[in-house]
Order: structure tokens, then C-alpha cells, then sequence
């Protein structure tokens, strides 16, 4: 479990922002903040899941806003419309849900994902396999 007590008043002013936005369908926050992981370099990562594609200006504009409302400019703000499927598995997986706009839809982008993630898990797991294999030969 992550413990977010230090920002908790952030990051309420944070979902309290971005329940204006009603483009925003989501907002997790994943990586090592407030894990047992975190040390005195972990930023704080956060993916944001839109309705619609937004500009690149509206994407800068949220990333200044979350800075702004953390006092910090150490942020990752990572849009999982445009990220990869392992990296939208990891998120799901990993990270807390902060905020949704729309449990269906949600649902629906998990569905999707752990769907694809599951046929595209086995290959992958084949490739690093294969990889790593490869590394060892060579390292003898």
C-alpha cells in the first residue's frame, strides 16, 4: 500500500482540479512515491487517462498546474493514452487510482488492455528469454 499522507492535501487539491477538466477520464499515481522504494531521488509519477486526445499545450499546461499545486517540479505527468502497452499494464497494475471520471469507460480501458497484455505478455516473455539467453552465450 502506498502511503501518501505528506501530500495528501495535494493531491485532493489535485482532483479537485482536474474534476474540472472533463476531458480527464483518470489519474493514477504509480512508481516508488510513497513506497518502500521511495528515497530522496523518487519523484512522483503520475499518468493521466484523457477522453480525447489533447494538444501538446493542454498536456504542458496540466504537467504546470500539478507543479504548481505540489510546490515541486519534480514530476513525471504521463499521458496513457499515447504510452505502451506494457507501460499502461504496469500503471494499471502497479499504480493507485487517484481519480475517475467514468468507472465504465475505465473499466473498458482495462479490459482492453489486460486483453492485449495477456496475448502480447506471452511473446514478450519469449523475446526477453530468447534475450537473455543470448547475453549469457556471449558473456562466456
Amino acid at each position: 500500500m502506498r502511503n501518501l499522507t505528506n501530500i495528501k492535501k495535494q493531491l485532493d487539491l489535485l482532483v479537485d482540479y482536474i474534476k474540472e477538466n472533463p476531458n480527464i477520464l483518470a489519474l493514477y499515481i504509480f512508481g516508488s512515491y510513497g513506497t518502500e522504494y521511495q528515497n530522496e531521488n523518487s519523484d512522483i509519477d503520475f499518468a493521466v487517462l484523457y477522453e480525447r486526445m489533447p494538444s501538446l499545450n493542454d498536456e504542458l499546461s496540466l504537467e504546470v498546474k500539478f507543479s504548481e499545486i505540489l510546490g515541486t517540479d519534480d514530476i513525471d505527468l504521463i499521458n496513457l493514452n499515447k504510452a505502451s502497452l506494457e507501460f499502461k499494464h504496469k500503471v494499471i497494475y502497479t499504480g493507485d487510482l487517484l481519480y475517475s471520471r467514468d468507472y465504465l469507460k475505465l473499466a473498458d480501458f482495462k479490459e482492453n488492455v489486460f486483453k492485449f497484455y495477456g496475448d502480447y505478455g506471452i511473446t514478450m516473455k519469449f523475446f526477453y528469454d530468447d534475450y537473455l539467453k543470448g547475453l549469457n552465450e556471449n558473456a562466456l
